[in-house]
């Protein structure tokens, strides 16, 4: 019982600055996922596009120990000339199995620097930024709406 005084206490006395602070970190981290949002459209658009296959994973050593399987994709250029290419990084799990299709990207005249871009490996900063940012927001969100029943009911 002394354990449950003890944190009810302790939550009144820290819940008003977190809901006081964490939705203004929420709408920082917000900001901060339309940066990475930018970033990764700014790229995208100074890049051609193509579709390409994956014809197989290769599998590796990781410096950290294990495997890692990093796809090695296929792909024809405007002109017609099909090129292979091996991704620069990889995972521990095969994340593209061979045959399947996925867009990529790559500057004029450097096809061989072409990238993997799903919307996941395109966005992943400004989804994890963006996902953070909305449950750090409405976590304070909630705080507030919560202390604001709390006095109402104790005023």
């Amino acid at each position: 019982m002394e354990f449950l005084r003890w944190l009810r206490k302790s939550f009144e006395r820290v819940a008003p600055p977190l809901a006081g602070m964490l939705p203004l970190v929420g709408i920082v981290l917000l900001v901060i996922a339309a940066g990475f949002a930018v970033r990764s459209w700014m790229f995208a658009r100074t890049r051609v596009r193509a579709t390409a296959t994956i014809t197989e994973n290769v599998s590796g050593f990781a410096k950290e120990g294990g495997v890692v399987y990093t796809p090695r994709f296929r792909f024809r250029l405007p002109g017609g000339e099909l090129v292979t290419v091996q991704a620069a990084s990889g995972s521990e799990e095969v994340e593209f199995p061979a045959g399947e299709i996925v867009p990529v990207l790559y500057r004029v005249g450097d096809p061989q620097g072409a990238i993997i871009a799903t919307t996941w490996r395109a966005y992943e900063g400004a989804i994890v930024w963006g996902v953070l940012g909305v449950l750090v927001f409405d976590l304070g969100w909630g705080l507030r709406v919560m202390l604001g029943r709390h006095a109402a009911v104790a005023g």
